[in-house]
C-alpha cells in the first residue's frame, strides 16, 4: 500500500522554531523536511511528504507541537 497520497503533514509557522529537531529524530528527515526563511524566521517546512512512513516520531519530538499529520484511511 502506498502511503504518499495518505499523510499529509502540516507544520505550523507561528509554532515552529526551527530548531530542526524533526529533521534529526525522523527516520527520513533529510529527505521529508528542510529548514526555510519565512518573514524573518526560520522554520521546517515539508520537502517531499512521500517518504513519511507515519511513524509520528516527528510530531512526538516536536516540543513546540507545530507538526500535525492526518492520515487519509
Amino acid at each position: 500500500m502506498c502511503l504518499e497520497n495518505m499523510i499529509d503533514i502540516f507544520i505550523d509557522d507561528e509554532k515552529c522554531t526551527g530548531c530542526g529537531e524533526c529533521i534529526r529524530v525522523c527516520p527520513k528527515g533529510p529527505r521529508i523536511y528542510r529548514l526555510v526563511e519565512k518573514n524573518g524566521k526560520t522554520v521546517a517546512e515539508v520537502a517531499d511528504k512521500s517518504f513519511c512512513i507515519g511513524c509520528t516520531i516527528c510530531v512526538t519530538y516536536c516540543m513546540p507541537k507545530a507538526i500535525r499529520l492526518e492520515r487519509g484511511w
